[in-house]
């Protein structure tokens, strides 16, 4: 996967696939081609938003604990990391 690439690029590129495909005039091979693309791109955006997940799940987490130890009066929670 390209570095930096934001989720959107490969929304686009989906989409671009479902269009070229559904409109139905591409030759077979560049058809194929297309379809092979737009899986490529779903993949690509799985994996992000399987990385955007768990930093989420990281924060959430992390919230939890810093909340949790303001509720017991933990001091280290209110001082700066």
């Amino acid at each position: 996967m390209a570095k930096n690439v934001p989720i959107e690029h490969f929304f686009e590129q989906i989409e671009g696939a479902i269009e070229a495909l559904e409109d139905g005039e591409l030759p077979l091979e560049d058809a194929l081609k297309r379809y092979e693309d737009g899986l490529k791109s779903v993949r690509e955006a799985k994996v992000l938003l399987d990385s955007f997940e768990a930093k989420i799940e990281e924060l959430q987490g992390k919230l939890a604990v810093e909340q949790l130890s303001y509720l017991d009066g933990d001091s280290e929670a209110d001082e700066p990391a």
